[in-house]
């Protein structure tokens, strides 16, 4: 668990951390100066207007001069402001002793910020000839400024602050998502791995009783024995080119069925009757390797304890509103009781398990005693069919064996 940990994304510290904040880099400075010099050209405008409400004739540069070096002034010592809230940021913790100490360095830049605006003026004012730049009463302006610096600290605090929760909730769902991803893959693997498992258990299963069979016969008919060889060789075949995926084509099935129908025919002659109706145009649908042969090896296993010495199986495919319907039947004894025959069994209990390890809930397997006699076999899965191409151009496929 320590190890996975470790692989995954961790979840980032909450926004308050230092981690998060605005840092000069991070501003668009280009961005940012444009707003200083609109904001600074709109309260030049207000000043200008308050003065022609009052009746009076301020000349239009006055208030431009003014309101500019007061925003430029502003925006030279904007830096400084956010290096100060990066490195000294207010949390809960710290807001008793931060706060007052925020209040000094916001009258230490605001001194800053009135002595760049007067000596800015100055110049401009001696520049255009206009004589000296009168502030008026020194410390009543420092008051009268520090008021709207104050006001400008706690705004870009704000803003820097609303712009560092976005960044920790924009990290935050980054990490959510990479996590949701990672459990995903991370599950995706676990059912690959389980379905293996089915199938690696499955893989020996119908290995051993093939071999039984090839070994009932081999000293009595070599011929017989050597067609089973065979017949299990393009088995194995067809089951090594699947082995690793966890669902195949349909065809690929029928192809395996198709090898296992020789074998049988080998193995019982005339007393096994194998059939398979597919519809047309399922060949490319997705089905769970080996889960029809299972189930016909499972009929032919158990029809010993059946009277009829003809053992008759019938595979039946088709696909009806989203749904690939497939049912194995065959005339053995049937079973007491179906319901907990599923669990009983390597076949008919890995058949379940590969089927809810596909499909989830989105599955269904039954299995009903048929009046006539015999058990048969239901199964429903989705069906998905990218290619829809058919097994015959036009007809159904039918493959007897017997």
């Amino acid at each position: 668990m320590d190890a996975l940990s470790e692989r995954l994304p961790s979840t980032p510290p909450p926004p308050g951390s230092r981690r998060h904040w605005i840092e000069v880099s991070d501003l668009n400075w280009t961005l940012v100066f444009l707003l200083y010099t609109v904001t600074g050209l709109i309260s030049a405008g207000s000043v200008a207007t308050a003065s022609l409400a009052e009746g009076g004739h301020l000349p239009y540069y006055y208030p431009l001069v003014w309101e500019l070096t007061g925003y430029y002034a502003a925006l030279a010592l904007l830096p400084l402001m956010v290096l100060g809230f990066s490195r000294l940021p207010i949390s809960r913790r710290n807001w008793p002793w931060m706060v007052p100490l925020h209040l000094v360095i916001s009258v230490g830049l605001g001194l800053a910020h009135t002595g760049i605006m007067y000596l800015s003026r100055e110049l401009v004012y001696v520049l255009l000839g206009w004589g000296h730049y009168d502030y008026g009463r020194l410390g009543f302006r420092l008051l009268m400024e520090y008021h709207k610096q104050l006001l400008h600290y706690a705004l870009v605090y704000a803003v820097l602050r609303g712009l560092a929760y976005y960044r920790a909730s924009r990290e935050r769902e980054q990490a959510e998502a990479a996590l949701e991803l990672k459990a995903s893959e991370l599950q995706r693997q676990l059912g690959q791995a389980q379905l293996q498992a089915l199938r690696s258990q499955l893989n020996p299963h119908f290995l051993f009783n093939t071999l039984n069979m090839i070994s009932s016969v081999m000293y009595e008919d070599c011929d017989r024995a050597d067609h089973m060889i065979a017949s299990l060789s393009r088995m194995l075949r067809l089951s090594l080119e699947e082995n690793v995926a966890a669902e195949v084509p349909l065809r690929r099935e029928l192809d395996f069925l198709d090898a296992a129908g020789e074998l049988l025919s080998a193995r019982f002659g005339d007393n096994v009757k194998l059939e398979v109706d597919c519809a047309a145009g399922l060949a490319e649908a997705p089905v769970p390797g080996l889960l029809l042969y299972t189930l016909v090896e499972n009929a032919i296993k158990h029809h010993e304890r059946s009277g009829d010495p003809v053992i008759r199986v019938q595979v039946r495919i088709a696909a009806r509103d989203g749904v690939l319907q497939l049912e194995v039947v065959d005339n053995g004894p049937g079973i007491p009781d179906p319901e907990s025959a599923v669990g009983k069994g390597v076949g008919l209990a890995n058949t379940r398990q590969r089927l809810r390890a596909l499909y989830g809930e989105d599955f269904s397997f039954r299995l009903v005693n048929r009046p006539e006699g015999g058990l048969q076999v239901q199964i429903a899965i989705p069906f998905r069919n990218p290619t829809a191409l058919p097994l015959h151009e036009t007809e159904p496929s039918s493959l007897h064996r017997g």
